[in-house]
């Protein structure tokens, strides 16, 4: 069966707790994996109850017939869509991957690029706007991945390019790109960075829409 191992005993899946609701947010709202640890933080249990409301939230989503399944990665969970629907995604995806960029998408993958890694909050204090759109289709390009955590309060995720953008760029690593055009400056999210951010006009790459 697709999606994580269940292990509890549990016949009744009509309705989920306010806690499984909530992990189930939560994993929706983080697109990538989760650790159990991070998800007892907020449940407000143990980090081994983790693995029982995730079951019942797995069973749950199983029950009704819902095109999203849980899978299990090391010690994270992750939502993911159910692999008997990829045909049915297919058109859908591969139409995305051939739509151009949008000048946004473009400007926050230059700021990527030229201040990697990097994390969200960092790019919108360089764009001056929220950034979680674009961010998340760059992920879906495949051009941006995640890069670890910031030691900065929370952790937020850093971000920075793959291979796919080297290759879609025509250079051969990051440095062949800095060495264009200068580099913008380096953002920590600090208040100190803002003024000089916002004069600064934003690095050019090479078009990746032709």
């Amino acid at each position: 069966m697709d999606g994580i191992s269940n292990t509890a005993d549990i016949t009744d899946v009509d309705r989920l707790s306010r806690r499984e609701a909530v992990a189930e947010a939560m994993l929706f709202a983080a697109g990538s994996p989760v650790r159990a640890d991070e998800l007892a933080l907020v449940l407000k249990i143990r980090t081994e109850e983790v693995e029982g409301v995730i079951d019942r939230l797995s069973l749950f989503l199983s029950a009704h017939n819902s095109g999203l399944v849980i899978k299990k990665i090391h010690d994270s969970y992750q939502m993911a869509s159910r692999s008997d629907f990829r045909d049915d995604l297919k058109p859908h995806f591969e139409q995305v991957a051939s739509s151009p960029l949008s000048r946004s998408a473009l400007e926050a993958l230059t700021i990527i690029a030229y201040n990697q890694p990097i994390t969200r909050g960092g790019v919108e204090i360089i764009r001056g706007v929220n950034s979680d759109s674009v961010i998340s289709t760059l992920l879906e390009r495949g051009l941006i991945c995640e890069a670890g955590k910031s030691d900065s309060p929370g952790r937020p995720m850093l971000y920075g390019t793959t291979d796919l953008f080297l290759k879609s760029a025509g250079i051969k690593d990051i440095d062949e790109l800095r060495k264009q055009t200068a580099a913008l400056p380096v953002s920590d999210g600090s208040p100190a960075h803002e003024a000089a951010e916002e004069s600064e006009e934003t690095a050019q790459i090479p078009d990746l829409n032709s």
